[in-house]
């Protein structure tokens, strides 16, 4: 803190402690108690996650604690982070209360996720009398931060909901792909020379030159569609990384034939595009799905890794360009802007060019740049450089990673560097890479009988789950009270729940159930001064809807494994024939 701090402790007309800094009271001079009441009183709300700027002398902590009961209470206090002030011993090991600052383990918005229970989006900010005057500058920052947190919840929540079938349905139909590929495990340090990440933004046009006449001496790994951009330079990458299981994504790859990059490909990757590689995949799957290593290593024996990523392809071809290599990494292309009013670099399908940035028709905001300039982008290119940022702080890089992007938005954590300085400094043009090693990989040999055998007997654990789930509706609707459960109604609903939560780890639900579960977090949360009656209405409603709704989900996955089981069958037939 560069300013000057003047603090003064002074008694309150109701003889408690009070106290200021630069003549600006932190505190009522009559009664800081009262006050903090009030304040409380005001901003409390049930199921949010309170954000407070300004801790003072714990007043206001004190009453929200009268308040909170499932919440948590994040502190951030500048006069505490520069040593002004201290938390008071009553809150230190308060585990409703959090402090926070910037030198935490952890960023903001992971430890505001791991309080908040699934209702990221529910948080309420509270600044402290003064605090916003005295720090209008760290104030207007915090906000900007959570606004830019929550935009990024909304996406990612929005996104788990909209392709959930999709996402599940790509992972049925992948699966002979996946059993018969790689696990992307066996790349770890598979090589020692440099690494570019070539992504889809404007900038990457301009270093396209470049990276033509360094093919030979660095790995090339391109995130997504940017694969079309690269071909057009006549630059066929050694690996793609995709991950969208979206039916747009499918159509940067359909036609394609690609005779020597090697695919890495998520789980939930569009099931069309692995055609397109002739030599062998890589299969991972996300940080958060568990559910989908157990149910590999479970079934077929397989160790698939979960890589740490976000909402993007970029995030997890960073990630995924660590694992492989033990050389420096520069990244291309990772503008997360409009460079130029351009949308995509040249030769991408998505590519556009517009006279004005509002003809994009998105909201558009102000970022620092590159160059420190301020840029235009959007919300969504904006919550990818905060899940960039987020990465760097849990996972610190072993070795140099550079933004060489020259363009677009400032990541903070990466060194910026010239592509050509780059080269200079870690290229060594005399050494050219070497993939011949992964020709000696071996291939997983699972036959179509041996996948339809699995297939077959998960069909039959999805239609003992609806079955319970039956039982259960059918349960509900015998409950004739309508103020509360019945004790026979509660053992019979307990017994099924416990049923189908051991049943569902044995099949490939995972992308189904994640969207209801969410959904049904957000719809049923208890209100203040609920009646029995109401709370009896709202926990048989939430308890009805999400038995129906898996009801669909179990049906859902049992007819995708039909479909699969099908096609198989129709293939083991033709090579008899």
């Amino acid at each position: 803190m560069s300013r000057e701090i003047k603090i003064e402790h002074l008694t309150s007309k109701k003889n408690i402690p009070t106290v200021t800094v630069n003549g600006l009271l932190l505190h009522s001079k009559y009664d800081p108690i009262v006050e903090a009441e009030r304040i409380a009183q005001s901003n409390y709300s049930m199921h949010h996650t309170i954000i407070l700027f300004g801790y003072g002398l714990g007043y206001l902590v004190d009453e929200l604690l009268n308040k909170v009961e499932n919440e948590h209470i994040v502190i951030i206090d500048p006069l505490i982070e520069n040593g002004f002030l201290e938390i008071c011993e009553r809150h230190k090991n308060e585990n409703k209360v959090v402090y926070w600052e910037a030198g935490h383990t952890n960023t903001l918005g992971y430890t505001i996720a791991g309080l908040s229970d699934g209702l990221e989006l529910k948080l309420k900010t509270i600044s402290s009398p003064n605090y916003d005057s005295l720090f209008q500058k760290e104030y207007y920052k915090l906000l900007r931060y959570l606004r830019d947190f929550q935009d990024k919840t909304q996406i990612n929540n929005n996104t788990v909901t909209f392709f959930a079938e999709q996402w599940q349905k790509n992972l049925a139909y992948n699966l002979t792909s996946i059993v018969q590929d790689n696990s992307l495990s066996i790349l770890q340090n598979k090589f020692n020379v440099p690494v570019v990440i070539a992504s889809g933004g404007p900038s990457l046009t301009k270093q396209l030159p470049l990276l033509k006449k360094m093919e030979k001496h660095v790995i090339i790994i391109a995130a997504g569609s940017t694969i079309n951009s690269l071909l057009a330079a006549n630059i066929e990458p050694d690996f793609v990384v995709s991950i969208d299981g979206g039916e747009p994504n499918y159509h940067h790859f359909k036609g394609l034939t690609c005779e020597n990059a090697r695919l890495i490909y998520s789980t939930f990757n569009h099931h069309g595009i692995r055609k397109s590689f002739q030599k062998k995949g890589y299969v991972f799957t996300a940080m958060e799905q568990g559910s989908i290593v157990k149910y590999l290593h479970d079934k077929f024996d397989m160790e698939i890794p979960m890589v740490l990523g976000g909402g993007t392809v970029a995030h997890f071809t960073y990630s995924i360009a660590h694992l492989l290599n033990s050389g420096p990494i520069a990244m291309l292309g990772q503008d997360l802007a409009y460079t130029n009013n351009q949308t995509h670099a040249q030769s991408n399908k998505h590519a556009k060019q517009v006279e004005q940035l509002e003809d994009l028709n998105v909201e558009l905001l102000k970022v620092e740049g590159y160059y420190g300039e301020e840029v235009l982008t959007s919300r969504s290119f904006n919550s990818m450089k905060m899940t960039f940022e987020e990465i760097m702080k849990f996972h610190i890089p072993e070795v140099p990673v550079y933004n060489c992007t020259e363009g677009g938005l400032k990541i903070r954590g990466l060194s910026q560097m010239a592509f050509k300085e780059f080269i200079d400094e870690y290229v060594d043009v005399n050494i050219t890479k070497d993939l011949s090693i992964l020709e000696e990989e071996s291939i997983s040999n699972k036959s179509n009988e041996e996948i339809v055998k699995v297939l077959k007997e998960e069909q039959e654990t999805l239609a003992e789950l609806q079955k319970s789930l039956e039982k259960a509706i059918s349960a509900l609707e015998k409950n004739k009270s309508k103020t509360q459960f019945k004790q026979n109604t509660l053992k019979k609903l307990d017994k099924i729940d416990k049923k189908i939560d051991r049943l569902s780890k044995d099949v490939q639900v995972h992308f189904l159930v994640s969207p209801i579960t969410l959904d049904i977090e957000m719809k049923f949360l208890e209100q203040p001064n609920e009646t029995p009656e109401e709370t009896y209405i709202r926990v048989f409603k939430q308890s009805e809807t999400l038995y129906r709704r898996l009801l669909h989900a179990f049906e859902t996955s049992k007819v995708l494994a039909s479909e699969v089981i099908e096609k198989l069958e129709e293939e083991s037939e033709n090579k008899n024939d």
